[in-house]
């Protein structure tokens, strides 16, 4: 089994799809339970309030009407028995509302008309009713076989205390229950209609949302090693779209970083190759007995023992030129800086060092770094100016920017040379010591600071390289 094959999950977990889709379906349906619950027992509440003030209007109606004449003979009521058969003739109901007037155990009186609660046929309800005794007249609930009744009983006692009747009001509160659960059942299927096609539309955008992220999971599947050239489409112009953009620009940076790894390490074997070979030809024929011969033989492998060593100790500068810890910017005093890397310079024989211009004020910067690169420019106006020519090292401080130079009176570097001469080891003049990697450190160091290294050079005339780096302290310009 291949090493690098990911092991798979026993149990595969739902896709970020389907966990969006389950987190809203099921928030979505909270919220939607939340608000028929509290709907429905608002409505329920407000039935029970509804019925329970009709049935006291009703009973105030019928003490008011018991309190007057008789409509029929335009006197008080005769008996009882006219008050319960007048009161209930004129009742005025609905499908769920009833009257009756009990006399004993038994229905007395009921309405004629039949698009009523029909009380009468219920005698469970009439005997509960008929058990009403004398006092305040409160709203009371009964629940038989039938349904379920919220109901007023006025008994009407004679002097001698006995009780000649009742009258009684009622509402089916089971049907008026019945109703509004019907509604809301009917709410529980739109609500689970809208929570289908929710979950439709949501699977839909949710799928385009994330498209974005299908095609990252796809393209890094098919990016190797060996191929870093593919990159997601950009689609859109939101946050997605924008981790698309941030993640092609960090193919475009490993792809980058990959080649040139590649082409260092393809460039250093080519130059190690050169002088390994000559220590081994220079091993291989090397007579043990001839003392000179070994001697010659030492001295000229120690050179070349060097020069490895030089490009193994450059290799590494370029290695660690990208890492945050390569440059460690402190407050330095660019005048002190810049009579440092002239004295220095100015050790080198055989040339006229000349100190051109001088920065004052502080800046942020590496002084180690930037003096290594200053006199690897100072080395290089060496190699290749003539002997005894002028050589020019100077600062500035101008416009937020800090420059340091070093100018000589060289062959100068035609333009298609110039095109070239900061790539690795490139040399203007094969011939010349070194490995080319001196611009290239140089570079890099300027770029680790935030700047850059220009060239300007006219053939015959000579160069000038120049470290430009933006200054990130107050100073002012010599």
């Amino acid at each position: 089994m291949d090493d690098q094959t990911p092991p798979q999950n026993a149990r595969a977990g739902l896709t970020v799809r389907a966990r969006v889709i389950v987190y809203l379906v099921t928030m979505t349906a909270a919220a939607l339970t939340a608000a028929g619950l509290t709907a429905y027992g608002i409505q329920r509440s407000h039935l029970d309030d509804t019925i329970s003030d009709d049935l006291r209007v009703r009973t105030e109606d019928f003490l008011l009407f018991a309190s007057g004449a008789d409509p029929t003979t335009g006197k008080a009521f005769a008996s009882a028995d006219d008050l319960l058969r007048e009161a209930v003739r004129r009742a005025s109901l609905t499908r769920d509302e009833g009257v009756v007037a009990i006399t004993g155990d038994s229905a007395r009186y009921v309405p004629a008309s039949d698009d009523r609660l029909m009380l009468e046929n219920d005698p469970e309800f009439i005997a509960a009713a008929a058990s009403a005794s004398p006092g305040p007249v409160n709203v009371s609930a009964v629940t038989t076989s039938v349904t379920d009744y919220r109901y007023t009983a006025v008994p009407l006692v004679n002097p001698s205390g006995a009780i000649d009747g009742v009258y009684v009001t009622a509402s089916d509160r089971g049907s008026l229950l019945g109703t509004l659960n019907a509604t809301f059942r009917v709410y529980t299927l739109v609500a689970v209609g809208a929570l289908g096609i929710l979950a439709l539309i949501a699977w839909i955008s949710v799928g385009r949302l994330l498209r974005p992220l299908r095609l990252l999971e796809r393209t890094a599947r098919h990016i190797s090693e060996t191929d870093l050239s593919e990159r997601i489409p950009i689609v859109g112009n939101d946050d997605l779209s924008r981790l698309t953009q941030t993640v092609n620009a960090m193919l475009d940076r490993l792809e980058r970083a990959f080649s040139d790894q590649r082409q260092l390490l393809d460039d250093a074997s080519h130059e190690l190759r050169t002088p390994l070979t000559i220590v081994r030809n220079r091993l291989e024929l090397l007579e043990p007995r001839d003392a000179e011969a070994v001697t010659y033989a030492r001295d000229e492998l120690l050179d070349e023992v060097g020069s490895m060593s030089r490009l193994v100790d450059d290799l590494v500068t370029l290695a660690k030129a990208d890492r945050p810890e390569f440059v460690q910017p402190e407050t330095v005093d660019l005048f002190e800086l810049t009579q440092s890397a002239f004295t220095r310079a100015a050790a080198i024989d055989n040339h006229k060092w000349i100190l051109e211009a001088t920065a004052s004020g502080d800046a942020s910067l590496d002084a180690q770094r930037m003096t290594q690169a200053w006199l690897q420019l100072a080395a290089n106006a060496v190699k290749f100016s003539p002997a005894g020519s002028k050589i020019a090292i100077g600062s500035s401080l101008e416009h937020g920017w800090v420059h340091m130079w070093v100018r000589d009176e060289g062959p100068g570097i035609s333009a298609s040379d110039l095109a070239l001469i900061r790539e690795r080891f490139y040399r203007v003049d094969p011939a010349a010591e070194g490995a080319g990697l001196g611009l290239t450190i140089v570079g890099a160091i300027a770029h680790a600071h935030g700047g850059m290294l220009e060239i300007a050079s006219d053939v015959g005339v000579g160069s000038i390289f120049t470290i430009s780096i933006p200054h990130s302290l107050a100073g002012d310009a010599a």
